[in-house]
């Protein structure tokens, strides 16, 4: 019988407290447009706080009020319906301090500069194939152990494979003896040649270990994997090299790729007109400089100040698309679009 049909009522406030504390980051990140990277490390940090809290309240009054056993990974009932949260969920808990930061510090200093590289939705799904990635290699490895996994590592060691497949020029500030910027392919590949020894010592001559280096090798090689297929329509050119990550240059990134989508003005609709000396002089203007966003921009208010609309002789009305500015008319029966 599942766990779920033995909740009391403390476990189901404990239950109700993590969900609240993990999600609520990401509903401020949202909200105010703030980094998903920096939600995403302190979502995990209040939820180990709150873990803690928890142990001190069964150490002092007796009462249990910690769901984790609902919310790990157990690997012999994880592929149950009612349990298939726990391959999830389980990347929100932690052991001890140590666990907790270790994973903290990687996602905190690998996510915020990835994510400005990605996007934050797109940060957000690498993050989550990270964690499921882990999740789902660990389980395949142990099938049938009822042993309890839990932690973001997957997660973590997924925004390094990540990274190393998209920018692997790039630089990031990290702990590696000293706090400087170093090469993300140095970090990423390190993190893995140690994770691969550490496994073989588990795997292939029988070392105990209470560590998952099965999930972390799984999240890093599922995310290495599918990452440039997700960033290839971001904001940021695969592979490029530049000064490094920042929100300006994200910024810049997308004007870049809103300028490169933006169509070609050589069709004239208004040729009948082209004898109005002010109408062909706006348009030639148009041309010329229409290659930036904002010029072609204030060129196009220009023209739909001297044209109207050749579908219907109607006003005409200058509107932006993920191609660029366009000429449209203003009646919603009249479908004139330009270019």
């Amino acid at each position: 019988m599942s766990l779920w049909y033995k909740m009391d009522f403390p476990h189901w406030i404990g239950l109700f407290l993590l969900v609240f504390t993990a999600i609520s980051p990401f509903i401020f990140a949202y909200k105010n447009k703030t980094s998903f990277a920096l939600a995403t490390t302190i979502s995990l940090l209040v939820t180990f706080l709150l873990q803690r809290i928890f142990d001190l309240i069964f150490s002092i009054s007796g009462i249990h009020v910690d769901p984790h056993n609902l919310l790990v990974t157990i690997p012999n009932i994880a592929w149950e319906t009612i349990e298939l949260h726990r391959m999830l969920t389980a990347t929100w808990l932690h052991a001890d301090y140590f666990h907790i930061l270790s994973n903290v510090i990687v996602i905190a200093l690998v996510g915020i500069p990835l994510e400005l590289r990605l996007g934050n939705r797109r940060f957000m799904l690498v993050y989550l194939v990270g964690a499921l990635g882990g999740s789902i290699s660990w389980v395949i490895f142990n099938a049938g152990s009822t042993v309890p996994a839990l932690g973001a590592s997957g997660a973590a060691f997924g925004l390094l494979g990540a990274y190393l497949a998209c920018w692997p020029k790039d630089e990031i500030e990290f702990p590696f003896i000293l706090i400087r910027k170093w090469p993300i392919s140095m970090i990423a590949l390190i993190y893995f040649g140690l994770e691969v020894a550490r496994a073989f010592s588990v795997y292939g001559m029988g070392e105990w270990s209470n560590v998952g280096h099965i999930a972390h090798l799984g999240g890093f090689l599922v995310c290495y994997l599918v990452a440039r297929p997700i960033a290839k329509r971001g904001p940021t050119p695969l592979d490029v090299v530049d000064s490094g990550p920042s929100q300006g240059g994200i910024s810049s990134a997308l004007q870049l790729q809103k300028r490169n989508l933006m169509k070609s003005l050589e069709s004239d609709p208004w040729s009948e007109n082209n004898s109005d000396a002010k109408v062909h002089n706006v348009l030639e203007k148009l041309r010329t400089a229409g290659d930036e966003i904002e010029t072609r921009e204030a060129w196009m208010e220009k023209l739909v100040s001297v044209v109207q609309c050749p579908d219907c002789n109607n006003q005409l009305d200058v509107k932006n698309s993920p191609e660029g500015p366009s000429v449209q008319c203003t009646v919603k029966t009249c479908n004139f679009s330009w270019p």
